[in-house]
């Protein structure tokens, strides 16, 4: 497992291994207790089929990331897994 620091992995691109560019990373949902990924908060992009919405966090599970590099890599089959939530709740 490759560790990468939060302040590099915030402001990454978001692209699918299908060629989809989805967004930049915006935030990171950890699990308290492990300290490990469980989403990311993204900011979608203007062509993402992901909608844009400032009422809403838009978390890609961390566990349908390919990888990371210069970019962050998804499985584009998986992209119905994202949570769409109101920052109401």
């Amino acid at each position: 497992m490759v560790k990468i620091p939060f302040k590099e992995l915030c402001g990454k691109s978001i692209v699918g291994n299908m060629g989809g560019i989805l967004g930049k990373v915006k935030d990171v949902v950890f699990d308290e207790s492990t300290g490990k990924i469980i989403s990311l908060d993204i900011e979608p992009s203007e062509n993402s089929p992901i909608p844009a919405s400032d009422e809403y966090y838009k978390l890609i599970p961390y566990k349908i990331v390919l990888g990371v590099k210069d970019v962050v890599v998804v499985d584009e089959s998986k992209i119905n897994s994202i949570k769409i939530i109101s920052k109401e709740e």
